[in-house]
């Protein structure tokens, strides 16, 4: 049976996430944050295969234990731009495959930095997936595949304040 560690999994995004993962799967899903009391009212909520792991990123000990758990782990603990790399680097060591909603050009490019160890370790390491600017990467790219050479691509964003970690954002 799949084991999905979700870190930040009762953050806004984590615990979609797992809601999804409840409905579409039959994984057996932890969620971790820092709030014991948030966490564990989520797991309830979400139902029997959810449980919840207080976990606090700088204890690289207890990341490495709770990673080495699972098959996979999905990083929902943002804001990536404050972030390392160090559970995907975790991940790669343990051999359990990764996936991140990241939305930082930096904290992408050191991700990228790993893809050949996390090839030669057999593992499955898919960065930059959230909707900022994730998908919108996505769209970019699949236009530059059927259209003509594009001279400029101009992508705006609005966003108020990601699950509450940041403050308003409009880029242009």
């Amino acid at each position: 049976m799949d084991r999905v560690l979700i870190i930040g999994g009762s953050g806004q995004v984590g615990r979609h996430v797992a809601e999804d993962l409840v409905t579409h799967t039959r994984a057996q899903v932890t969620i971790t944050g820092r709030d014991a009391h948030k966490g564990t009212q989520i797991a309830a909520e979400l139902g029997p295969r959810v449980q919840f792991m207080a976990l606090d990123l700088s204890a690289e000990e207890s990341l490495r234990v709770a990673i080495a758990s699972s098959t996979l782990t999905i990083h929902c603990a943002g804001p990536f731009a404050y972030r390392d790399v160090t559970p995907l680097k975790m991940c790669i060591d343990e051999r359990v495959n990764y996936l991140d909603v990241s939305d930082d050009r930096a904290f992408t490019q050191k991700a990228l930095a790993y893809h050949s160890a996390a090839e030669a370790a057999g593992v499955t390491a898919i960065v930059n997936t959230g909707i900022f600017p994730g998908v919108s990467n996505s769209m970019v790219r699949q236009a530059v595949e059927h259209l003509d050479s594009p001279d400029r691509i101009d992508l705006s964003y609005e966003v108020s304040g990601t699950g509450g970690a940041g403050v308003k954002v409009k880029l242009n």
